[in-house]
């Protein structure tokens, strides 16, 4: 699912979060959470699950390149889930 467009400077650190609650099913938690980029050259500074909440940090990037920022999450029951976030950079 895609979950939005960004725009950020390549000398910011921002986070963005991927909220769970209705995807989740009553009794199941998130358990684990990865992130990847693509193209290379923006930085992933963090990933942290906060059940229901999986929260990526970003910073870094080229002017004017665009990216695709895949969050793979996954349950305790083993429900996988893959986001996307685009994020533009933009130096203001």
């Amino acid at each position: 699912m895609k979950v939005g467009t960004t725009t950020k400077q390549p000398g910011e650190r921002l986070s963005y979060t991927v909220d769970y609650t209705d995807a989740l099913p009553l009794g199941d938690n998130l358990s684990t959470a990865t992130a990847t980029v693509s193209p290379s050259g923006l930085n992933i500074f963090n990933v942290g699950v906060y059940d229901p909440r999986v929260k990526v940090w970003l910073d870094g990037g080229t002017d004017g390149v665009t990216y695709v920022v895949t969050i793979e999450a996954t349950s305790i029951d083993g429900r996988i889930y893959q986001d996307e976030l685009t994020v533009k950079i933009k130096e203001v």
